[in-house]
């Protein structure tokens, strides 16, 4: 074969080819030396496809999740990689910015067929919407707004708008969200006439070109059964027209409206194996309570489930079926049918749930097949009826007493949101709790944890955070909320707490819809209460589940004199020790002090003006001196034998240890309230060694450790030596004047068991879960920061809960010392056995949470407090309020008819009501005179009210006011002896003849003013009366054929004091009951009634010497009316009585409707007043403008948390930081964030002197503008509580780099307290920074963050031990 002569092709340098099954063109190099194989290469066939290879193709591109793996080519971006971080979704998830929706057209305006053959065919149109006006609801859910920036997605920021609270009730914005949604047409019945009565069906879905044709819809036939007065009358086709159906109640459309609002059309009478056996005989109970309840409203509503009754000719009683029917007839079927757990909408609906069936424990692992967690023990019933509720995703109450295992149900809220994919947040009061809480869930969970301070892994599954971040988040409207499931609030009743609980309120009130609640608390008696405010409040069932068992049970003990005396087990209260205990007490003070016979129990006989005493105050003076605290928390410090003080007490606590250590009732802690009281205890017991030397290696390895981590200078501090010089001998120290560290190392050692003696406050029971064998109260009382005061049940059964190690100790035990007294049988009783503190709402406004509502429209400042703890009853009650008060409209009102044509009865009645008003001041300051008293005497005659108030009578004093009767004895003539009053036109004469006159005028001396017993006037006896009434009051009879009345009458009932007197026999008439002395009276009586007048009454100013100016105007004023009313159409008209009757009721209706109008309305609420006068402030100082839309300062305000927000945002808008440098400035601003009222006074520099005259100045302003506005604010006050300049010196020395020790001797501040508010002023640094960002303000801006960066170091700012570990 001849040689293949070079191709042209082979002389370029690539070739072209085909390549892979889509034909693509590929450019590769020339093949070097040429292959003879042809250039263009065919591509292979198609590989042929079947079921099988689709199925595969499917699932490897689209079934089969992958974990993407980022590289830096990426978008040139570089990731950490996290496993968990891949495995969710990013943060930043795209969404659609429309969708389609059918627009739907009412029938009659729907475009008519061109043809009759042709059947009228309804093709509906589709319209884009933007997804905002989709979501743009008012039932619930997200706020229409797209994810922020991944910066924000866990704090959030001030302009995003929150999301909408959970319960929230709009009927505005529900009506306009479903009438966008489904228009009215397709609400009613229209369409599904059409259905019943045959008709065309739709043929294209929304968004498609085309559909199928289904043809003509099939005629249901069907039938009304009418009913009236409960019996059926007739029957009508369902296809009847519209007149013949007018005329009854209750119409179709109705009817399928509710069912289309209450989402019942097709309710299934079946509920899940779960609440059948969760249901009990009480549940049964509360249905048919409610059945019989709405049954009540109307008898004639039907119960058949098949039939709907339509009622006509309703009588007045039944005037409210209609509202009856919409808001209660699905609410009874659901009932009845036991669904219970649908969604309530029944007026009465109870929220809180009590859990008491003992079918969930029984078949707890049937019901719960799969649990989301594991645990090694058996659970308690209290916590498998929570976990129960909370597999079916409902929220739940768990109250039980400390160390009871509450922290299972949130553990178990954690696994399940690990489970669903959804994070769950653990909230505490304590940031303690908080830390620690992180140190036991990061073993099992992704946890992460948010404080003040600290930020770590905030995008984690399982949160940890204070309450306050949480109510921030909320504020801001962090993205991170969209995936929260469960919200676990620990510590529930520390709602209680006067400054903070307003956050767990503010945090619940704002949660949204689709979050669920779990609450653990101690055992508090209002429970359920609490948790149907909740429910009420989001419009979700709690289910409460409670135990009052403790897991190890607990033994009270008085320590008397070296012994120890059982007052109480098992809850119950054994007074045969106490009686012991209080037979040694008055043995040893009689030998003592010969204690007299008669000494009162359980008080010394020989001790005054101590009793009741705190222990502390004794040294109160000598402790509050200016002494450098550090000295006194170290404990290798001398100890001062000068003072009995630590020889007292080492004589008290060392025979308690030594009995305790006999008995193995070790570790103890002992509850002393007071810092400098614990720290004196612990030295006091200089020579106490309780550790051994396994125990005493143990803790100075640990304590190696854990100060490793600070600086050379600060392990030195004192009260770092001296604590460990302690704990190396068993005896530790806890409050809150130590250094978090240091804390820390104690309650890790106590936790460790080789601490045997703990002194501590009471918040080592709040903060550290942390049990022991013992607990010990040092007294009894404890100072509140504002008074000494016994404890209170809630704080005893609080500490006293610390006894006993479940699963160690068969028993706790809880000693109470008694030093110079034994407590009181009651006293004590009340203490041990006695019901917790209530929970209490501690709700007040703040001007941050008002202008953070200000910027929601859909959350008013209104509907937060209606919705506040303390508001809740009366909001509970509005619904029963409204239906009374649609009850009063109904009420027909009777008509006044005039029969002289021209009815002048209501400008009459309203001359007499002022008249009245001015005779009652008049009367109250003529009853002040000092000539009245003289007057009111036995023998003076009277005018006085009837006893229904629409008659006058004249009468005698019989009996002037005593000691033992506080009223006058009054002699009354009460008409004819046949009738039961005087001439009916008797009294209209009267108030005709007078109404002109002054002496007409008609005095009623309140109460204030009584007569003394003076002389009376006696007829034929010499016997003089000895005060005794030997007759039963009232006392009725008859003489002269006048009927009479001696009875008691109040001040108020005199009418007027009448000029003439009368002679009468007060013994015939009281004590020896004489017919002939009545008689006389009588008659007297009569006569000086001549001519059916009453005798003239006493002129105010010529008898009564009345002479001040505006009682004199008033009392003219009375006149000047009364001859108005003279001349008044209606003044002597016979039917006058009647009509005043009837405005009298007009206008006691008038007024209960007005009550009850103010009642439901907002200005009603508790904090109404004081919310406009702060709305005032705002405006004033420009945060807000007239039309209450939040301006620059109010979103600068928004950001201050840690300080007074005025003042702090005033500080920054006056620029009172601008001349100051960085040191100078975080000094000043310590002012916002140091809590102690009494500390030493700083050594300023003439910069930060004139620093803090301006932030004064502003606050005492600030606090004047609010008094100007009717805030109960006091300025000097508000100026002392909110600026606190104690340690202005200690945070300027300290950013200028001053060692800690040196700062320490600068104050009498404790070094905790020092350290805590360092802490939180880098937060105010930062919130500050952010508030320069808003304001522009570069330069405040850079001093922020160096001022920050100034005072981050050394001890202050060391890692918790909880978080980094040791």
């Amino acid at each position: 074969m001849d040689d293949l002569t070079a191709s042209p092709a082979s002389e370029v340098p690539f070739r072209i080819s085909f390549s892979g099954h889509g034909g693509h063109l590929r450019l590769d190099p020339t093949p070097s030396p040429p292959s003879p194989v042809p250039d263009f290469v065919l591509p292979p066939a198609y590989p042929p496809e079947s079921p099988s290879s689709v199925k595969e193709y499917l699932e490897d591109n689209y079934l089969n999740p992958e974990l993407y793996i980022p590289t830096a080519a990426n978008d040139a971006r570089v990731w950490d990689v996290d496993w968990f971080d891949l495995a969710r979704p990013p943060l930043e998830p795209s969404a659609p910015r429309t969708m389609l929706v059918p627009a739907w057209e009412p029938p009659f305006r729907r475009r008519p067929s061109t043809s009759a053959e042709e059947p009228q065919v309804w093709d509906p149109k589709s319209v884009q919407m933007e997804m905002s006006q989709v979501f743009d609801s008012g039932t619930g859910g997200m706020v229409p707004r797209m994810p922020g920036p991944a910066k924000d997605f866990v704090r959030g920021r001030v302009n995003s708008r929150p999301f909408r609270p959970g319960g929230l009730q709009d009927d505005a914005a529900e009506a306009a969200a479903l009438e966008k949604a489904f228009p009215e047409s397709a609400r009613n019945g229209d369409w599904v006439r059409e259905l019943m009565s045959g008709g065309p069906a739709l043929i294209a879905p929304p968004g498609f070109p085309k559909g199928i044709d289904l043809g003509q819809l099939k005629e249901y036939n069907s039938h009304w059964k009418c009913f009236r007065d409960g019996e059926q009358v007739e029957e009508q086709p369902a296809s009847s027209s519209n007149d013949t159906m007018d005329k009854y109640s209750v119409q179709f459309d109705d009817l399928f409206k509710i069912s289309w609002e209450e989402d019942d059309v097709n309710i299934v009478s079946r509920e899940d194996d779960g609440e059948h056996l969760a249901r009990d005989e009480g549940t049964n109970d509360i249905n048919e309570q409610k059945v019989d309840k709405l049954q009540d409203g109307s008898e004639t509503l039907a119960r058949d489930k098949h039939e709907v009754n339509v009622i006509g000719d309703a009588s007045e009683a039944q005037m409210d079926l209609d509202k009856m029917l919409s808001s209660e007839v699905q609410d009874t079927r659901r009932e009845t049918s036991g669904l219970g757990d649908d969604k309530p909408a029944q007026e009465g609906k109870d929220w809180a749930l009590v859990v008491g069936d003992d079918g969930i424990v029984t078949n707890f692992h049937k019901l719960v097949p799969d649990m989301a967690i594991e645990y090694p023990f058996e659970l308690d019933k209290f916590q498998k009826e929570a976990i129960y509720y909370l597999e079916k995703g409902e929220s739940v109450f768990v109250a039980a007493h400390t160390s009871a295992g509450k922290t299972v149900v949130a553990e178990y809220a954690f696994a399940l949101a690990t489970k669903h994919c959804t994070r769950a947040v653990y909230t505490a009061p304590i940031k303690t709790i908080s830390n620690q809480k992180y140190r036991d869930f990061c073993w099992k969970f992704d946890v992460g944890l948010l404080t003040g301070d600290v930020s770590i892994r905030p995008e984690a599954t399982c949160l940890i955070m204070t309450t306050e971040i949480l109510r921030s988040m909320l504020y801001r409207g962090a993205d991170i909320i969209r995936d929260i499931e469960w919200v676990i609030f620990d510590e529930v009743h520390y709602v209680n707490d006067a400054e903070r609980g307003v956050v767990w309120e503010e945090v619940i009130i704002m949660l949204p819809k689709h979050i669920n609640i779990v609450l653990l608390s101690a055992t508090v008696p209002n429970t359920v209460e609490f948790a149907d405010w909740i429910g009420r409040t989001k419009q979700k069932k709690i289910r409460v589940t409670a135990t009052n068992k403790r897991p190890v049970p607990l033994e009270h003990c008085l320590f008397y004199s070296g012994e120890v005396y059982k007052v109480c087990e098992k809850d119950m209260f054994l007074t045969q020790g106490f009686r012991e205990a209080k037979d040694a007490f008055k043995m040893k003070n009689s030998n003592k002090f010969g204690a007299k016979p008669g000494t009162k129990s359980g008080t010394p006989a020989v001790r005054s003006g101590t009793q009741g005493r705190n222990p502390d105050t004794s040294s109160k003076g000598r402790d509050q001196k200016h002494s450098k605290h550090h000295h006194t928390n170290s404990g290798a410090a001398a100890i001062q034998q000068s003072t009995s003080g630590p020889r007292r007490s080492d004589l008290i606590w060392m025979p308690l240890i030594n009995n305790l250590l006999k008995k193995s009732l070790v570790p103890v802690v002992i509850f002393c309230f007071s810092k400098n009281r614990c720290d004196r205890s612990a030295e006091s017991m200089f020579a106490a060694d309780l550790t051994s030397t396994s125990d005493k290696s143990k803790i100075r390895v640990f304590c190696d450790k854990a100060f490793s981590r600070l600086k050379g200078s600060d392990r030195n501090l004192p009260q770092v030596v001296g604590i460990q010089s302690l704990l190396r001998r068993g005896i530790g120290v806890h409050h809150a004047g130590l250094l978090p560290i240091v804390k820390e190392v104690v309650e890790m050692l106590f936790c460790r068991g080789v601490i045997k003696v703990l002194f501590s406050t009471e918040t080592f029971a709040m903060g550290v879960n942390a049990p022991a064998r013992t607990v010990v109260f040092d007294t009894l009382r404890k100072f509140d920061g504002k008074e000494h005061r016994k404890l209170l049940p809630g704080e005893y059964i609080q500490m006293a809960g610390r006894a006993g190690r479940r699963g160690l100790d068969t028993i706790g035990t809880v000693i109470m010392m008694c030093r110079d007294e034994i407590p009181e049988e009651s006293d004590l009783k009340n203490l041990i056995v006695g019901k917790p503190t209530r929970l209490e709402s501690q709700f007040r406004l703040t001007y941050t949470m008002i202008l953070h509502l200000l910027r929601v429209e859909e959350l008013k400042v209104e509907d937060m407090l209606k919705r506040s703890f303390a508001e809740f009853h009366a909001q509970k009650d509005l619904p029963q309020k409204e239906k009374l008060l649609l009850q009063m409209l109904r009420q027909p009102t009777k008509t006044i008819e005039c029969i002289k044509g021209e009815p002048s009865i209501e400008e009459y009645y309203d001359m007499f009501l002022e008249a009245e008003e001015h005779r009652e001041f008049v009367t109250e300051a003529i009853m002040q005179l000092p000539t009245t008293q003289q007057f009111l005497a036995p023998g003076r005659l009277l005018v006085v009210k009837s006893k229904t108030d629409d008659d006058h009578f004249l009468g005698v004093i019989v009996k002037n006011p005593s000691s033992a009767l506080k009223q006058y004895v009054v002699l009354v003539l009460t008409g004819d002896s046949t009738s039961s009053a005087l001439d009916p036109n008797l009294s209209n004469q009267n108030e005709k003849g007078t109404g002109v006159s002054q002496q007409g005028y008609l005095v009623i001396p309140p109460k204030g003013k009584r007569g003394m017993e003076e002389d009376f006037f006696s007829s034929g006896r010499t016997r003089k009366s000895s005060g005794v009434i030997n007759i039963k009051l009232p006392y009725t009879g008859d003489a002269s054929r006048m009927g009479f009345e001696v009875r008691a009458v109040e001040t108020k009932e005199i009418i007027s004091i009448c000029t003439s007197k009368i002679k009468i026999d007060q013994v015939g008439l009281l004590e020896d009951i004489s017919k002939t002395s009545y008689t006389k009276t009588v008659q007297m009586l009569i006569k000086e009634q001549s001519d059916g007048k009453y005798p003239p009454a006493l002129d105010p100013i010529k008898d009564l010497k009345m002479k001040e100016m505006d009682k004199v105007e008033r009392y003219y004023a009375h006149v000047n009316l009364l001859e108005q009313m003279s001349k008044n159409k209606c003044h002597g008209c016979v039917k006058l009585k009647e009509h005043k009757l009837l405005m009298k009721e007009q206008k006691v209706y008038k007024d209960q409707l007005d009550q009850l109008k103010y009642q439901m309305s907002d200005e009603a609420l508790q904090q109404m007043p004081q919310f406009q006068g702060r709305i005032d402030v705002l405006k004033e100082i420009h945060y807000i403008d007239s039309d209450l839309v939040v301006q620059l300062k109010g979103r600068v305000s928004c950001e201050m948390n840690s300080g007074e927000e005025l003042i702090t945002t005033e500080c920054l808008f006056e620029n009172q930081l601008k001349d100051l440098e960085p040191e100078e400035a975080v000094a000043i601003m310590s002012a916002f964030v140091f809590q102690q009222r009494n500390a030493s006074e700083p050594s300023l520099t003439p910069k930060l002197a004139d620093a803090k005259k301006r932030l004064y100045d502003t606050a005492i302003r600030l606090g004047q503008l609010q008094k100007r506005h009717e805030v109960p604010v006091d300025p000097e006050e508000y100026a002392r509580d909110n600026l606190k300049f104690g340690l202005v010196e200690v945070v300027y020395e300290w950013a200028k780099g001053t060692p800690f020790a040196d700062i320490c001797e600068l104050t009498d501040v404790s070094e905790g307290l020092i350290v805590r508010t360092i802490v939180r002023l880098d937060e105010t640094c930062r919130e500050f920074r952010n508030a320069a960002s808003i304001m522009g303000n570069s330069a405040l801006f850079k001093k922020m963050e160096i001022a920050s960066n100034a005072i981050k170091r050394d001890i202050v700012f060391a890692a918790s031990l909880y978080v980094t570990g040791i």
